[in-house]
């Protein structure tokens, strides 16, 4: 049987795919690396990609392991403290008490890369390359 990759099994799940959707992990990706409960503060970098990368039309959804309780809290901070009023919640994450298969064109996380230093100048080369603009 010959899959192909683009159409998928399903044509609805694979629009989804084929959108223009960057899952962001917060801790350690979004925010500098601090010990939990404490609260780290934003990095600056991430900050000024994900601005770029949601004014080139890209949908920005934030995707983490916590809990729910602690993953609004995370989502309250992008929208309130970091001024990303952009950023979008994972759904999967209310409705099922889990994060699920959230489906993205791109994911960004900071265990990818070595040393956990998220190349966020070279992914955003990298997507408006591949995606373009609006």
């Amino acid at each position: 049987m010959n899959i192909n990759i683009d159409e998928g099994f399903n044509g609805n799940y694979m629009k989804q795919a084929k959108s223009k959707i960057i899952a962001v992990d917060y801790d350690d990706t979004i925010t500098e690396k601090r010990p939990y409960p404490e609260k780290a503060p934003l990095k600056k970098e991430a900050k000024k990609y994900l601005d770029k990368l949601h004014d080139a039309g890209f949908e920005i959804i934030l995707w983490s392991a916590r809990l729910e309780k602690d993953y609004i809290e995370a989502y309250q901070r992008c929208i309130e403290e970091f001024d990303m009023p952009y950023i979008r919640m994972d759904s999967n994450k209310l409705i099922h008490g889990s994060t699920g298969k959230l489906v993205a064109r791109f994911y960004i996380d900071d265990r990818a890369y070595p040393n956990s230093k998220v190349p966020w100048k070279k992914i955003y080369k990298y997507l408006i390359k591949k995606y373009g603009k609006n």
